[in-house]
């Protein structure tokens, strides 16, 4: 029988040691990507040296591309001190791509929370090809981890999980997975949720909400619709779903939810390892929290990334920007490819990602990266562009949420990445 499981992390209000620090740590492969004809491999991986016991969240995103005309399914895990596997089910995320125009390029993510005792932890996002012969490029993968130690109050964590294969003909949103976040202050929450999506029996369109508070309500900018259809030779075309937003909460307690429904189509949604985790930072903590949300359908053009989303944030010294950026991309008249990517200031592109749209089949975009930053009053951007010419068709863009949290270089220990405050190099070329 499926469960639904959900847990939180209880803080206790006592004093920390001052060794007990808040730590990040993240890695990946710098500039462009790697190509991918077995494995499992290693995409990206960090280490983290945790000095009392805690809880760790795993944000781990890439972008799968095609590259020849054969067929390949690929499956991407998350793996707690395993570099060989087998990785956390929880994480599990299968795609396929296919030598036809509408899954040549497309995004995954998965986010895994997870208690660990005090000590040194490796976090690795994991790849292999598990059918077919097509080979796949992981374009800029990206793995980072947050460790909050148990006694942290001015952070906290909670995760919901729908264990296995949830199921849904309804038209009406179904509660999939939830968790709780109780007792809390003024502050902001980065809530995120994901999965994979399969298909059962016939041609489906998925439509799923973030949704928050009693009675729930729609995160503004977190609805994501997602199609997987038939194929004559395969068993389908697997495909990955996620969303995310950044709300403000009064105190108290807050459930977070997510909901799906099936939007079109007569088939079966199948959502598999299913997700929902909130990072709540207090106001006036020492973590920094800003957002922006699109509700409703954005489309542009042109061939030049062009601003989708904006948000602003002025810490006051030296630190990290954690990004988040998930939206829906659409279909339009003609298929057509896509080209996102994140900006702190007029800086260097974070994140590449493209996605393919094609056969009126709707795709999720994510996005994610730590950023070194000095003090001082910074504009992050989610931009959007067409990728591919003559511009005779519209990339659209429905619902969309850019998430920034700002974490202070004082209080955060750095592992896995090659930071320097002020430098082009973001990315060491040993990080695999």
């Amino acid at each position: 029988m499926l469960r639904r499981i959900m847990w939180t992390v209880v803080v206790f209000a006592v004093v920390v040691p001052a060794s007990a620090e808040v730590m990040l740590c993240t890695g990946g492969f710098p500039s462009g990507g790697f190509s991918l004809s077995g494995g499992p491999i290693i995409t990206a991986q960090c280490t983290l040296e945790a000095a009392t016991d805690g809880t760790i969240l795993v944000i781990a995103s890439t972008g799968v591309n095609r590259v020849d005309t054969e067929y390949a399914q690929v499956r991407l895990r998350v793996s707690l001190n395993q570099p060989n596997g087998p990785g956390l089910v929880t994480s599990e995320r299968v795609l396929d791509v296919y030598g036809t125009s509408y899954l040549e390029r497309q995004t995954s993510m998965a986010t895994v929370a997870m208690p660990v005792v005090a000590g040194t932890h490796t976090l690795y996002y994991l790849a292999e090809r598990v059918v077919g012969s097509a080979s796949v490029i992981f374009y800029r993968p990206r793995v980072m981890a947050i460790f909050i130690p148990s006694f942290e109050t001015n952070i906290r964590l909670c995760e919901g999980r729908f264990w296995g294969e949830f199921t849904t003909t309804a038209a009406s949103q179904t509660i999939v997975t939830s968790c709780t976040l109780a007792d809390l202050g003024l502050g902001s929450a980065l809530v995120a949720s994901d999965a994979w999506m399969r298909l059962a029996d016939t041609d489906v369109e998925l439509s799923a909400d973030l949704r928050l508070g009693e009675p729930p309500v729609c995160a503004p900018g977190t609805q994501r619709w997602l199609d997987v259809v038939g194929d004559v030779v395969y068993d389908g075309l697997d495909t990955s779903f996620a969303t995310s937003a950044l709300v403000g909460l009064g105190p108290g307690t807050t459930h977070f939810y997510l909901t799906a429904s099936r939007n079109s189509g007569s088939g079966t949604v199948s959502l598999n390892e299913a997700g929902v985790s909130a990072l709540w930072a207090a106001t006036g903590g020492p973590v920094l929290a800003n957002g922006a949300a699109l509700s409703g359908e954005w489309t542009t053009t042109s061939v030049v990334p062009q601003t989708m989303l904006q948000t602003n944030l002025n810490p006051s010294v030296d630190g990290y920007f954690l990004i988040l950026a998930t939206a829906s991309v659409s279909p339009d008249l003609a298929d057509y490819d896509a080209h996102f990517m994140a900006r702190v200031d007029l800086g260097d592109d974070i994140a590449n990602r493209y996605v393919k749209i094609g056969g009126d089949i709707d795709r999720n975009l994510a996005l994610s990266d730590l950023v070194p930053v000095e003090a001082g009053s910074h504009t992050i951007r989610l931009n959007g562009g067409r990728y591919d010419t003559p511009a005779t068709t519209s990339l659209r863009v429905r619902d969309a949420s850019l998430s920034v949290l700002f974490f202070p270089k004082s209080m955060v220990a750095i592992f896995g990445g090659n930071f320097e405050i002020g430098s082009d190099l973001r990315w060491s070329s040993s990080v695999p």
